[in-house]
């Protein structure tokens, strides 16, 4: 039995990488910032997998050095996907941005030094084309301009992260290099495994939440946790993956129409009504969450995943039912009431 390294086990995504694994035949260790949470994770696993004596855990943390190497040792694949949380803007964007290109650094690191077959990262759209207001199309060729001075923390942390990744294995000489691919995904919507709904999936919960009064008009590109979780285990497995970036985004709709395609399908809390730009730009002042989005106010992308779909063969999900689905399930745990 094969057997992967997923980092940040507890994670929104990483539970949905994990459970497809482990249906898949294969055996998962994974990383825990603390133990206090494995019963937590078996839990939300055997939902939908029995994933007796097919996981273990490990205790590690993206800002230090201990464990990395014995934890890795003996996986064939790795899936870094653990990453620091922002939401909202942290006091000091290091907070954020360190832990990330140094997690990564640890992780790969380790991944090299035990010859892992292929390591994937799950990286983000934020490395691809963050902050532009010029250009708006974009597909797994492009960069975010770390020299946009509107670049928020998040979009930072991610692009230094993957541009990490790149730049290590390149200057590896050529018997030390391992097999590398990223999964750039666009925000991710659909249900999650936990109580942990997702950071992404705060787009939803701040049309039903009450806090908005008033939806905005930018564009939000959407895909299924489900889609980006099997996309994962593809670019581990197939052969034409190495060395690719695969963007996922399987929609872009305007963020007004989200609330208008909520209020259809009966969740009235979303907003009637669509704010001005300079309405919105005024209420970030006083909303940090909403602050992430101003950059993009009267911008639509056109995002085109080629890689994942000529080579991963991706067929994306109905990106309505992961809407509907992860609405509902925000009201049954109560993160909206």
């Amino acid at each position: 039995m094969e057997k992967v390294f997923v980092s940040g086990g507890s994670g929104y995504i990483a539970l949905h990488c994990i459970s497809k694994l482990i249906n898949k035949g294969f055996f998962v260790k994974t990383s825990l910032r603390s133990m206090n949470r494995k019963d937590e994770v078996i839990k939300a696993l055997s939902k939908v997998v029995d994933c007796t004596d097919k996981i273990e855990f490990c205790e590690l943390d993206l800002t230090k050095d201990e464990g990395w190497d014995d934890s890795i040792k003996g996986c064939d694949y790795v899936l870094h996907v653990a990453s620091p949380l922002m939401l909202g803007f942290p006091k000091n964007p290091d907070d954020i941005i360190l832990p990330a290109v140094n997690g990564l650094k640890r992780c790969i690191a380790s991944a090299v030094k035990n010859k892992v077959k292929r390591f994937v990262m799950t990286s983000s759209f934020a490395a691809i084309g963050s902050g532009s207001k010029t250009k708006t199309t974009f597909d797994d060729n492009d960069w975010t301009d770390l020299d946009n001075p509107d670049l928020n923390p998040y979009n930072i942390s991610k692009t230094k992260a993957e541009m990490a990744l790149w730049d290590y294995i390149q200057s590896l000489d050529e018997d030390q290099k391992i097999e590398v691919c990223t999964i750039n995904p666009t925000v991710v919507i659909g249900p999650s495994l936990s109580h942990d709904v997702g950071g992404s999936n705060l787009a939803i919960s701040k049309l039903l939440d009450g806090s908005m009064p008033f939806s905005a008009q930018f564009g939000i590109d959407l895909v299924d946790v489900q889609d980006v979780a099997d996309m994962h285990i593809e670019a581990m497995l197939n052969k034409d993956a190495a060395g690719k970036r695969f963007l996922l985004s399987s929609k872009t709709i305007w963020y007004s129409d989200l609330a208008k395609f909520l209020r259809k399908n009966n969740f009235l809390k979303a907003p009637k009504y669509s704010a001005p730009n300079f309405l919105i730009r005024l209420f970030s002042l006083f909303d940090k969450e909403v602050r992430l989005v101003t950059d993009r106010l009267g911008i639509k992308y056109d995002l085109k995943p080629n890689n994942a779909i000529n080579i991963l063969k991706w067929k994306p999900r109905n990106i309505d039912n992961a809407i509907i689905e992860t609405a509902g399930q925000l009201y049954d745990l109560r993160k909206v009431k």
